[in-house]
């Protein structure tokens, strides 16, 4: 009796450590990626060997729209002798950025624009009693894609003014593939990239891996939706972005998108943390080629074509 009962307990003992084992390929049914997937593809320098701090950083807390008019007073008052902190050492240590760098600092013309399309989308709209997200994005189309040009702006601190990181722009915007974007398209099938506002949407498992859905805010890029223009990466095996051969090969330019922002794997959560759910984007133009900017309201280039995408896949049904 004694041994039988010792049997069993063994059996229960056995039986609860295998369900024990096996409970975890149940118990989690999403799909997580490591962050940095394909950190390791090239081990030649390049932008791909960047670094950001381990894991993506929280976003700051959001910002009333009392506080954000005067923010954005300070911000641009101080704005041409001030000395502003780093997105990261580890960024500004690998694009050689340095504060006050007047190669990488934001210009200030294209700030002044996207913080003025905040205050649209976001304040005005809430008649400016709601709260916003305290930091945004910034993209300057009007340099050329051989050169780190997204910018994630801290409204309060000013962090983020000097350190962009690359981002890739559409094959439909550089038709003679000279790195720079010279045409902007609002167009299904333009494969081109759209100047404006956009908020971040949610994150989905396509093509490209966990990308980043972008709903647009202007008649310049309402379409991005139905066009599947999103934030994303790449795979180790998609290597048309980023990786230091191909770079070398077009002479330090990267490859170009169908109108998505593609940046090098290791960066992705980090802007996602920074768009999703939410976060604000402004593309545009700075420098000399500011005066190619649309105004507020800019007539949506309408064919007539309606496509729905089956959800989660980056493709046309």
């Amino acid at each position: 009796m004694h041994r039988a009962m010792r049997v069993k307990r063994i059996s229960a003992i056995i039986a609860t450590l295998l369900l024990g084992a096996a409970a975890p390929a149940f118990a989690q049914s999403d799909v997580v990626f490591a962050p940095g997937t394909g950190e390791n593809e090239e081990a030649q320098p390049g932008f791909a060997d960047m670094i950001v701090p381990k894991g993506a950083p929280h976003r700051p807390p959001p910002l009333s729209c009392s506080q954000f008019d005067a923010a954005r007073d300070a911000l641009l008052r101080a704005y041409p002798n001030r000395i502003v902190p780093l997105a990261s050492p580890e960024i500004a240590e690998g694009i050689g950025a340095q504060n006050n760098s007047g190669s990488t600092r934001l210009d200030r013309n294209l700030l002044e624009v996207a913080l003025a399309s905040y205050d649209r989308h976001i304040c005005r709209k809430q008649g400016g009693q709601g709260s916003g997200p305290a930091q945004i994005v910034v993209v300057d189309f009007a340099k050329a894609s051989s050169e780190p040009r997204l910018y994630v702006v801290d409204l309060v601190t000013g962090q983020g003014l000097d350190t962009p990181v690359p981002v890739a722009h559409g094959i439909g915007s550089d038709r003679n593939d000279d790195g720079i974007a010279d045409q902007f398209s609002n167009v299904y099938m333009s494969l081109a990239s759209s100047l404006g506002a956009a908020r971040g949407a949610e994150l989905y498992n396509g093509a490209n891996g966990l990308s980043l859905r972008l709903d647009g805010l202007d008649h310049s890029n309402s379409q991005m939706r139905i066009r599947d223009i999103v934030a994303h990466s790449y795979p180790p095996q998609k290597r048309r972005y980023f990786n230091a051969s191909l770079l070398s090969a077009r002479g330090g330019k990267p490859g170009t998108s169908e109108g998505c922002f593609v940046v090098a794997p290791h960066l992705r959560e980090w802007l996602f943390d920074a768009l999703r759910d939410g976060g604000f984007l402004f593309a545009g133009l700075g420098g000399a080629r500011a005066h190619e900017m649309p105004g507020p309201v800019w007539p949506v280039q309408n064919q007539g074509v309606e496509v729905q995408f089956v959800s989660g896949t980056g493709v046309a049904p």
